[in-house]
């Protein structure tokens, strides 16, 4: 497998509230790409703190040798919540900070990703030439294009696009949508903020990983999206399920 990764503050944004996980150990890895939000610099200290918890919490279950991804997710989310709480309740200037989550826990043995998700960050799955979003947005617009009241279309410019329904922090329990997809060789695995997707539609993110290949494809991302705007942090995780020659760079 391969890795490419990147975080980018934007255009518009004076500080970058993204962090992300990139841990292999053996046959299991983790990544992960956390989204934070709050008051001035909150939301980087929320991301901040979920991210060193959850990977805390990736090293010491690693060390007890039974190792589960579903129970990890759930025990890591749910430490990362506690601790934003915490802190959120020890500094005023804290007050109601959160953050997204999307993870990727791949155990090769098992040919298998585990995918965890709350908020609006996404993971996608490449395969085939063909891209499908794995996580679902917890957003006030996605709960309105459910029900029917609005249209995909519409939710592109809704004024209220940006207002998430789940986050890591905001609340004593947080609930956490699990995925379980099998992996093939040379399948494609993309995790990102929405400081990605805001401006690129998932086509566009196809297109430029078909042409650029994954080596190359973060940078260009990146600069795409901040080409059609940068009004957000943008952080992308491409990992490879690579399995041709060394000389063959995708």
């Amino acid at each position: 497998m391969r890795v490419y990764c990147e975080t980018n503050k934007g255009l518009m944004r004076e500080n970058n509230e993204d962090n992300y996980i990139v841990e292999e150990s053996g046959e299991v890895s983790l990544y992960a790409v956390a989204d934070g939000m709050g008051g001035h610099k909150a939301g980087e200290i929320a991301s901040s703190i979920a991210i060193d918890t959850i990977r805390e919490c990736f090293k010491s279950n690693g060390e007890k040798g039974d190792f589960k991804a579903p129970s990890f997710i759930m025990e890591s989310i749910n430490a990362a919540n506690s601790k934003i709480r915490e802190a959120a309740l020890n500094k005023e200037e804290f007050s109601g900070m959160g953050t997204t989550i999307t993870m990727a826990v791949v155990d090769l043995e098992l040919k298998t990703a585990y995918i965890g998700n709350v908020g609006d960050s996404r993971a996608y799955i490449i395969k085939d030439d063909k891209i499908t979003q794995i996580t679902e947005d917890h957003t006030y617009v996605h709960e309105l294009v459910k029900d029917g009241k609005i249209t995909l279309e519409e939710a592109k410019h809704h004024p209220k696009r940006n207002v998430i329904t789940r986050a890591v922090g905001t609340e004593e329990h947080v609930h956490v949508d699990i995925f379980e997809i099998e992996l093939f060789d040379n399948d494609v695995i993309l995790l990102c903020t929405d400081g990605l997707t805001t401006h690129l539609t998932d086509d566009r993110i196809l297109s430029t990983i078909r042409e650029y290949g994954c080596s190359e494809s973060v940078q260009k991302l990146i600069k795409f999206a901040n080409d059609n705007g940068g009004t957000d942090n943008i952080t992308i995780i491409i990992v490879d399920n690579i399995v041709r020659g060394e000389d063959y760079d995708r």
